[in-house]
């Protein structure tokens, strides 16, 4: 055995040079090669949202707001400042997800990260908008009832019945929602990076090293069997 430790440590001092210079030349290999090949990355952005309630046909239901968020008159709303060819770009790569009856979910997924973010936040914000003032308008009506139903004057026999549509009209305010963020936009991941400068060169060096240990090593055990 301790022969054949006297071998690998002549072999060693033998190719020290090469053993130390193979690692070195892999590692530096693998920095400036990643350096030069740096691969594009995609970015996927996301927004949640729920849906309002306040019995809108179209911003209540899930089936119409989806086909809303697609459709070229919303996009050219919430992308007014991109081009038309952009727009149908957004129209054909933005994701729509059904997370449940009332949640939705929009995702873009773009080699640019600021503009994957941009166009989630374009478009829930605009949604957003567009709900709110719809929303707004009937909870307004709403309260124009109330107030004309309350100044009203009845008679004995009908006051029941106005006490049961101020309850009615009451209870449908308080069940009002409107649409809200229950996701804020973020970058969910990225693809296709590739691995850095730092891991390509760690990676040339541990190869390099394991080569230069085999040409050590190898022989010896070989001459051994």
């Amino acid at each position: 055995m301790s022969g054949f430790i006297s071998r690998i440590g002549k072999r060693i001092k033998k190719y020290i040079v090469w053993l130390i210079l193979l690692p070195v030349v892999l590692g530096a290999f693998g920095f400036f090669f990643a350096k030069g090949t740096t691969q594009q990355s995609s970015y996927t952005a996301a927004v949640t949202l729920t849906l309002g309630k306040y019995d809108d046909g179209v911003y209540n239901n899930m089936a119409e707001v989806t086909s809303l968020l697609k459709s070229d008159a919303f996009l050219n709303e919430a992308l007014s400042d991109v081009k038309e060819e952009e727009r149908q770009d957004v129209k054909t790569r933005l994701i729509l997800t059904n997370q449940s009856d009332t949640q939705l979910q929009l995702s873009f997924t773009d080699a640019d990260k600021g503009r994957a973010l941009a166009v989630v936040k374009q478009v829930s914000d605009t949604f957003l908008k567009q709900d709110k003032a719809l929303f707004t308008k009937r909870q307004q009506v709403i309260e124009s009832r109330l107030a004309a139903l309350e100044d009203e004057s009845v008679s004995n026999d009908s006051k029941v019945d106005k006490e049961r549509f101020l309850y009615e009209l009451e209870s449908t305010k308080l069940g009002m929602k409107q649409a809200k963020i229950v996701d804020p936009a973020q970058v969910l991941d990225e693809g296709n990076k590739g691995m850095s400068a730092k891991k390509r060169a760690l990676l040339g060096l541990v190869i390099g090293f394991s080569i230069s240990l085999m040409f050590v090593v190898l022989p010896e055990v070989f001459k051994e069997s």
